[in-house]
């Protein structure tokens, strides 16, 4: 941990520097010496008089990574400090506290006081501003390069997260069809049995009407529509399971179509991806989006089918009804209502 990181704890008493003391970026000057510290997260840089016997002035900058990627930022600050030189020992007046050190060649060696109390030398090499700004572009860079990284993983994690839901969306997609198409079918038999008991009546209506007494031939003919309409109820039951099976399938559509999307952006920008940890391979994907397709056309091809039957309940059981009113001359019966249409 360096000069500048210790000054900025309550431990030591830190203020920060006055705003006349703050700069941008240090510039060289005439008579100056400076001694930079640098570490992977830090960077520090302290300038005072050349060559200078006895106290004067130095400044301070300083510049520290913080927080972590992809939202890891760069801090700068600068200040001053009081510094005395006797012979090889140093002595630094910084933030409400003070630091020993030595002077050797191009080394200054500071004993700091760190925020557990302990005590750490930390060395600076002699250097220029030029140095410094250098240091400090080179910690920028590897910061913008580590949030980079990071927000190229967190992307590729979303991506893959993607691939994995939508995966699983079609298998339970296609559960929920089954479902509607299990409804489906009993309704349309449901129908089926309301047709024969229309059927048998109008039998019954038929038959009656070639005895001598007709006199209820005609209750029991309208009791025939009453079947027809019945079927016609059925059919109601099956246009609202409808409803239900073109949103599935809607629904079954668009897994399909993301699963395809999600798959081709994995496999581009992750080219060694297999699949692991309950996520799919590129070969299993493949295959739920093939039998997906498989399924929707069987699905579309059972729907309809089942449409067509029931528009066949619905027009017999009319049929029947207007049979029956004939055979009794009971006048017209009702219509069949418009059939129900394919889905597609």
């Amino acid at each position: 941990m360096s000069l500048f990181v210790v000054l900025g704890t309550a431990a030591c008493g830190a203020k920060p520097p006055a705003a006349s003391e703050r700069s941008s970026q240090p510039s060289a000057a005439p008579g100056v010496v400076g001694y930079l510290y640098t570490e992977s997260t830090e960077v520090t840089f302290l300038q005072w008089p050349t060559d200078h016997v006895g106290e004067a002035e130095g400044t301070i900058d300083s510049a520290v990574a913080s927080s972590s990627p992809p939202d890891e930022t760069v801090a700068t600050d600068s200040g001053s400090f009081t510094v005395r030189i006797d012979g090889h020992s140093v002595t630094l007046q910084l933030g409400g506290h003070t630091d020993y050190g030595s002077l050797s060649g191009d080394t200054l060696t500071l004993n700091v006081r760190q925020s557990d109390g302990s005590i750490r030398p930390i060395t600076y090499r002699r250097a220029s501003p030029t140095d410094y700004n250098t240091a400090l572009a080179t910690l920028r860079k590897a910061v913008a390069g580590a949030n980079s990284r990071a927000q190229n993983d967190q992307q590729t994690a979303q991506e893959i997260k993607s691939l994995t839901d939508d995966y699983k969306t079609i298998g339970e997609d296609r559960g929920t069809l089954k479902s509607d198409l299990s409804t489906l079918a009993s309704d349309v038999s449901t129908a089926g049995d309301d047709l024969k008991t229309t059927h048998d009546d109008e039998k019954a209506v038929i038959a009656e009407s070639s005895t001598s007494d007709t006199s209820e031939v005609c209750v029991d003919a309208d009791g025939v529509g009453v079947d027809a309409d019945g079927v016609s109820v059925d059919a109601d039951g099956v246009s609202t399971d409808l409803g239900t099976v073109t949103d599935d399938l809607s629904a079954l559509r668009k897994a399909v179509s993301s699963l395809r999307s999600s798959l081709e952006t994995v496999e581009k920008d992750v080219p060694t991806y297999n699949g692991s940890d309950g996520q799919p391979t590129p070969t299993e994907a493949e295959k739920a989006i093939t039998e997906a397709k498989s399924f929707i056309t069987g699905l579309v091809s059972q729907v309809n089918a089942d449409i067509d039957q029931t528009n066949a309940h619905v027009s017999d059981a009319y049929g029947y009804s207007a049979a029956a009113s004939k055979a009794g001359h009971c006048g017209s019966a009702s219509s069949a209502p418009t059939p129900i249409e394919h889905i597609k």
